[in-house]
Protein backbone atom coordinates (compact mmCIF):
# COMPACT_ATOMS: atom_id res chain seq x y z
CA UNK A 1 0.00 0.00 0.00
CA UNK A 2 2.49 1.99 0.64
CA UNK A 3 4.20 1.42 -2.34
CA UNK A 4 1.55 2.62 -4.38
CA UNK A 5 1.12 6.05 -2.75
CA UNK A 6 5.02 5.93 -2.75
CA UNK A 7 4.45 5.55 -7.06
CA UNK A 8 1.49 8.05 -7.25
CA UNK A 9 3.39 10.80 -5.26
CA UNK A 10 6.24 10.39 -7.66
CA UNK A 11 4.19 10.35 -10.77
CA UNK A 12 2.48 13.68 -9.56
CA UNK A 13 5.78 14.49 -8.71
CA UNK A 14 6.59 13.95 -12.34
CA UNK A 15 3.53 15.32 -14.25
CA UNK A 16 4.31 19.14 -12.48
CA UNK A 17 7.99 18.67 -13.99
CA UNK A 18 6.78 17.94 -17.30
CA UNK A 19 4.11 20.55 -17.19
CA UNK A 20 6.64 23.29 -16.55
CA UNK A 21 8.39 22.89 -18.70
CA UNK A 22 11.62 22.13 -16.29
CA UNK A 23 12.28 18.78 -18.06
CA UNK A 24 13.16 20.51 -21.41
CA UNK A 25 15.77 22.62 -19.45
CA UNK A 26 17.77 19.68 -18.20
CA UNK A 27 19.76 16.64 -19.47
CA UNK A 28 18.24 13.22 -19.74
CA UNK A 29 20.08 11.86 -17.45
CA UNK A 30 19.07 14.66 -14.73
CA UNK A 31 15.90 14.08 -15.77
CA UNK A 32 16.23 10.49 -14.92
CA UNK A 33 17.68 11.63 -11.28
CA UNK A 34 15.03 14.04 -10.27
CA UNK A 35 12.19 11.56 -11.36
CA UNK A 36 13.55 8.56 -9.67
CA UNK A 37 12.84 7.85 -5.79
CA UNK A 38 15.79 8.78 -4.70
CA UNK A 39 15.60 12.13 -6.38
CA UNK A 40 11.84 12.79 -3.90
CA UNK A 41 12.77 11.27 -1.16
CA UNK A 42 12.21 13.09 1.79
CA UNK A 43 15.31 14.81 2.47
CA UNK A 44 15.72 18.47 3.61
CA UNK A 45 18.39 20.67 2.28
CA UNK A 46 20.96 21.86 4.49
CA UNK A 47 22.03 25.50 4.82
CA UNK A 48 24.71 25.29 1.91
CA UNK A 49 22.12 23.76 -0.61
CA UNK A 50 19.91 26.34 -0.13
CA UNK A 51 22.83 29.14 -0.32
CA UNK A 52 23.61 27.34 -3.48
CA UNK A 53 20.47 27.03 -4.69
CA UNK A 54 18.73 30.49 -4.60
CA UNK A 55 22.20 32.11 -4.47
CA UNK A 56 21.96 33.85 -1.03
CA UNK A 57 24.46 33.33 1.59
CA UNK A 58 24.52 31.45 4.09
CA UNK A 59 25.33 34.24 6.42
CA UNK A 60 22.31 36.65 5.07
CA UNK A 61 20.28 33.43 5.75
CA UNK A 62 21.42 33.16 9.09
CA UNK A 63 20.56 37.06 9.36
CA UNK A 64 17.31 36.61 8.01
CA UNK A 65 16.48 33.83 10.84
CA UNK A 66 18.30 35.81 13.83
CA UNK A 67 15.96 38.83 13.16
CA UNK A 68 12.34 36.97 12.74
CA UNK A 69 11.56 37.81 8.97
CA UNK A 70 12.37 33.63 8.15
CA UNK A 71 11.28 31.39 10.61
CA UNK A 72 14.13 28.91 11.70
CA UNK A 73 13.80 25.27 10.40
CA UNK A 74 13.65 22.07 11.71
CA UNK A 75 17.06 20.28 13.12
CA UNK A 76 18.30 17.11 11.66
CA UNK A 77 19.51 14.21 14.02
CA UNK A 78 23.06 16.14 13.90
CA UNK A 79 21.60 19.40 14.45
CA UNK A 80 21.56 21.22 11.55
CA UNK A 81 18.93 23.34 9.64
CA UNK A 82 16.57 21.15 7.35
CA UNK A 83 15.46 23.30 5.04
CA UNK A 84 12.28 22.39 3.67
CA UNK A 85 10.13 23.63 0.74
CA UNK A 86 8.32 26.20 2.96
CA UNK A 87 11.49 28.02 4.52
CA UNK A 88 13.23 27.62 0.60
CA UNK A 89 10.00 29.12 -0.31
CA UNK A 90 9.83 32.26 2.12
CA UNK A 91 13.95 32.87 1.84
CA UNK A 92 13.07 33.30 -1.74
CA UNK A 93 9.93 35.31 -1.50
CA UNK A 94 12.28 37.44 0.87
CA UNK A 95 15.34 37.93 -1.51
CA UNK A 96 12.87 38.79 -4.36
CA UNK A 97 11.21 41.43 -2.68
CA UNK A 98 14.29 42.70 -1.12
CA UNK A 99 15.88 42.59 -4.67
CA UNK A 100 13.30 44.89 -5.72
CA UNK A 101 14.32 47.70 -3.12
CA UNK A 102 12.19 47.18 -0.07
CA UNK A 103 13.85 47.84 3.04
CA UNK A 104 13.50 44.57 5.41
CA UNK A 105 11.02 46.48 7.71
CA UNK A 106 9.06 46.95 4.66
CA UNK A 107 9.80 42.90 3.74
CA UNK A 108 8.45 42.14 7.24
CA UNK A 109 4.98 44.65 6.77
CA UNK A 110 4.42 42.70 3.33
CA UNK A 111 4.67 39.07 4.61
CA UNK A 112 2.81 39.97 7.72
CA UNK A 113 0.23 41.45 5.63
CA UNK A 114 -3.76 40.41 5.92
CA UNK A 115 -4.68 41.97 2.31
CA UNK A 116 -2.83 42.99 -0.62
CA UNK A 117 -3.72 46.56 -0.30
CA UNK A 118 -1.26 46.81 2.64
CA UNK A 119 1.65 45.35 -0.41
CA UNK A 120 0.56 47.57 -2.57
CA UNK A 121 0.89 50.83 -1.06
CA UNK A 122 4.25 49.48 0.22
CA UNK A 123 5.27 48.79 -3.80
CA UNK A 124 3.43 52.33 -4.41
CA UNK A 125 5.56 54.13 -1.69
CA UNK A 126 8.74 51.90 -2.71
CA UNK A 127 7.95 52.95 -6.61
CA UNK A 128 8.33 56.82 -5.63
CA UNK A 129 11.38 56.56 -4.05
CA UNK A 130 12.86 54.68 -7.11
CA UNK A 131 11.25 57.49 -9.07
CA UNK A 132 13.24 60.29 -6.86
CA UNK A 133 16.46 57.92 -7.07
CA UNK A 134 16.09 57.82 -10.85
CA UNK A 135 15.64 61.42 -11.13
CA UNK A 136 18.77 62.09 -9.27
CA UNK A 137 20.87 59.72 -11.03
CA UNK A 138 19.75 61.28 -14.03
CA UNK A 139 20.98 64.72 -12.56
CA UNK A 140 23.92 62.93 -11.63
CA UNK A 141 24.59 61.78 -15.07
CA UNK A 142 24.15 64.99 -16.79
CA UNK A 143 26.84 67.07 -14.34
CA UNK A 144 29.17 63.94 -15.82
CA UNK A 145 28.71 64.80 -19.12
CA UNK A 146 29.05 68.53 -18.49
CA UNK A 147 32.19 68.08 -16.68
CA UNK A 148 33.48 65.78 -19.59
CA UNK A 149 32.04 68.33 -22.41
CA UNK A 150 33.23 71.54 -20.85
CA UNK A 151 36.45 70.27 -18.62
CA UNK A 152 36.78 70.95 -14.66
CA UNK A 153 37.08 74.02 -15.27
CA UNK A 154 33.87 75.48 -16.54
CA UNK A 155 31.62 72.24 -16.40
CA UNK A 156 30.95 73.20 -12.47
CA UNK A 157 28.32 75.99 -13.59
CA UNK A 158 25.25 75.96 -14.54
CA UNK A 159 24.75 74.59 -18.00
CA UNK A 160 24.02 78.28 -19.53
CA UNK A 161 26.90 79.60 -17.85
CA UNK A 162 29.70 76.96 -18.65
CA UNK A 163 28.12 76.95 -22.13
CA UNK A 164 28.83 80.63 -22.62
CA UNK A 165 32.55 80.56 -21.12
CA UNK A 166 33.60 77.48 -22.92
CA UNK A 167 32.69 78.96 -25.75
CA UNK A 168 34.38 81.93 -25.07
CA UNK A 169 37.40 80.10 -24.82
CA UNK A 170 37.69 81.15 -20.75
CA UNK A 171 39.10 78.77 -18.35
CA UNK A 172 39.12 79.89 -14.56
CA UNK A 173 42.51 79.85 -14.98
CA UNK A 174 43.80 77.11 -12.35
CA UNK A 175 42.00 75.42 -9.36
CA UNK A 176 42.22 78.31 -7.34
CA UNK A 177 40.59 80.13 -9.66
CA UNK A 178 38.32 78.07 -9.81
CA UNK A 179 36.83 77.97 -7.02
CA UNK A 180 36.84 81.32 -6.79
CA UNK A 181 34.60 81.69 -10.17
CA UNK A 182 32.33 78.51 -8.18
CA UNK A 183 32.20 80.82 -5.11
CA UNK A 184 31.47 83.86 -6.36
CA UNK A 185 28.40 82.26 -9.10
CA UNK A 186 26.86 80.91 -5.77
CA UNK A 187 25.95 83.43 -4.07
CA UNK A 188 24.86 85.50 -7.35
CA UNK A 189 21.67 84.22 -8.38
CA UNK A 190 21.87 82.25 -11.77
CA UNK A 191 21.03 85.30 -14.04
CA UNK A 192 23.45 87.36 -12.44
CA UNK A 193 26.31 84.78 -12.86
CA UNK A 194 25.22 84.20 -16.73
CA UNK A 195 25.58 87.84 -17.01
CA UNK A 196 29.03 87.80 -15.56
CA UNK A 197 29.74 84.82 -17.94
CA UNK A 198 28.15 86.66 -20.85
CA UNK A 199 30.39 90.49 -19.79
CA UNK A 200 33.25 88.12 -19.36
CA UNK A 201 33.03 86.58 -23.18
CA UNK A 202 32.20 89.63 -24.61
CA UNK A 203 35.29 91.71 -23.64
CA UNK A 204 37.57 88.14 -24.41
CA UNK A 205 36.03 88.73 -28.37
CA UNK A 206 37.49 92.49 -28.53
CA UNK A 207 41.08 93.18 -28.64
CA UNK A 208 40.71 96.53 -27.36
CA UNK A 209 38.33 95.78 -24.36
CA UNK A 210 40.47 92.45 -23.12
CA UNK A 211 43.64 94.65 -23.81
CA UNK A 212 42.17 97.13 -21.06
CA UNK A 213 41.26 94.70 -18.74
CA UNK A 214 44.74 93.16 -19.24
CA UNK A 215 46.47 96.69 -18.34
CA UNK A 216 44.07 97.17 -15.52
CA UNK A 217 45.10 93.35 -13.77
CA UNK A 218 48.92 94.37 -14.12
CA UNK A 219 48.40 97.90 -12.65
CA UNK A 220 46.13 96.36 -9.96
CA UNK A 221 48.90 93.82 -9.07
CA UNK A 222 51.87 96.48 -8.73
CA UNK A 223 49.42 98.15 -5.92
CA UNK A 224 50.68 95.38 -3.75
CA UNK A 225 53.46 97.54 -2.80
CA UNK A 226 51.86 100.71 -2.89
CA UNK A 227 51.07 102.93 0.42
CA UNK A 228 47.18 103.61 0.57
CA UNK A 229 47.57 107.58 -0.34
CA UNK A 230 49.46 106.74 -3.45
CA UNK A 231 48.51 108.27 -6.66
CA UNK A 232 48.08 104.64 -8.36
CA UNK A 233 45.39 103.98 -5.87
CA UNK A 234 42.80 107.19 -6.70
CA UNK A 235 44.17 106.40 -10.51
CA UNK A 236 43.46 103.12 -10.91
CA UNK A 237 39.72 103.34 -9.37
CA UNK A 238 38.63 105.68 -12.10
CA UNK A 239 40.39 104.02 -14.69
CA UNK A 240 38.73 100.51 -13.57
CA UNK A 241 35.16 102.83 -13.48
CA UNK A 242 35.98 104.24 -16.93
CA UNK A 243 36.37 101.03 -18.47
CA UNK A 244 33.61 99.10 -16.43
CA UNK A 245 31.10 102.13 -18.00
CA UNK A 246 32.46 101.61 -21.41
CA UNK A 247 32.02 97.55 -21.00
CA UNK A 248 28.66 98.71 -20.56
CA UNK A 249 28.25 100.94 -22.94
CA UNK A 250 29.25 98.26 -25.61
CA UNK A 251 27.18 95.59 -24.21
CA UNK A 252 24.34 97.76 -24.58
CA UNK A 253 25.23 99.17 -27.95
CA UNK A 254 25.60 94.71 -29.06
CA UNK A 255 22.46 94.17 -27.20
CA UNK A 256 24.03 92.01 -24.80
CA UNK A 257 23.08 91.43 -21.04
CA UNK A 258 20.13 93.58 -21.34
CA UNK A 259 17.57 91.20 -19.32
CA UNK A 260 16.25 92.36 -16.34
CA UNK A 261 17.30 91.05 -13.03
CA UNK A 262 14.21 89.71 -11.04
CA UNK A 263 15.05 91.31 -7.62
CA UNK A 264 13.25 88.63 -5.76
CA UNK A 265 15.22 86.00 -6.65
CA UNK A 266 18.47 88.41 -5.18
CA UNK A 267 19.17 86.67 -2.14
CA UNK A 268 20.69 89.51 0.53
CA UNK A 269 21.96 87.00 3.30
CA UNK A 270 23.87 85.13 0.38
CA UNK A 271 25.50 87.77 -1.28
CA UNK A 272 26.21 88.82 3.11
CA UNK A 273 27.78 85.41 3.20
CA UNK A 274 29.37 85.22 0.24
CA UNK A 275 30.97 88.38 0.34
CA UNK A 276 32.35 87.51 4.03
CA UNK A 277 33.64 84.20 2.33
CA UNK A 278 35.52 86.21 0.14
CA UNK A 279 36.82 88.32 2.59
CA UNK A 280 37.98 85.84 4.99
CA UNK A 281 40.98 84.97 1.96
CA UNK A 282 44.12 83.71 4.00
CA UNK A 283 45.72 85.81 1.48
CA UNK A 284 44.30 88.75 1.47
CA UNK A 285 44.85 92.21 -0.85
CA UNK A 286 47.43 94.80 0.60
CA UNK A 287 45.99 98.12 1.50
CA UNK A 288 46.20 99.99 -0.90
CA UNK A 289 44.69 97.33 -3.42
CA UNK A 290 41.43 97.13 -0.61
CA UNK A 291 41.23 101.52 -0.79
CA UNK A 292 41.51 100.98 -4.69
CA UNK A 293 38.24 98.67 -4.47
CA UNK A 294 36.57 100.60 -2.44
CA UNK A 295 36.91 103.70 -4.77
CA UNK A 296 35.79 101.66 -7.45
CA UNK A 297 32.60 100.28 -6.30
CA UNK A 298 32.07 104.14 -4.88
CA UNK A 299 32.87 105.37 -7.98
CA UNK A 300 30.51 102.91 -10.04
CA UNK A 301 28.22 103.53 -7.49
CA UNK A 302 28.12 106.92 -8.05
CA UNK A 303 27.26 106.56 -11.65
CA UNK A 304 24.43 104.22 -10.76
CA UNK A 305 22.76 106.66 -8.98
CA UNK A 306 23.68 109.37 -11.39
CA UNK A 307 21.97 107.33 -14.36
CA UNK A 308 18.84 106.41 -12.26
CA UNK A 309 17.63 110.11 -10.98
CA UNK A 310 18.78 111.44 -14.15
CA UNK A 311 15.38 110.62 -16.38
CA UNK A 312 13.54 112.40 -13.05
CA UNK A 313 15.27 115.32 -13.36
CA UNK A 314 14.90 115.98 -16.98
CA UNK A 315 11.32 115.45 -16.43
CA UNK A 316 11.23 118.27 -13.69
CA UNK A 317 12.72 120.59 -16.27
Amino acid sequence: MSDGREHGKQADQQTWILGTGLADDVTEDAQISCMSASGFRDRPLSIGEVSELISLTARTIRYYHEIGLVPEPARDDAGNRAYRLEEISRLLWVQRMAAAGLSLKAVREAAEATDDQCVQDLLTELDRNLAAKEDELRQQRAAVAQLRAFGVANGLFVPETATVLHEAGIDARGRQGEELMLLINTFMDPDRGLSGARSQAFIEARPELKAESLRLERRFEALADADVDDPRVEEWAREMAAHNAAVDAAEEEAGVNQEETDSERINERQITLGAQALASAAEQPAAAQLRAMDRYIELSMADCFTEADQPEQEGHG
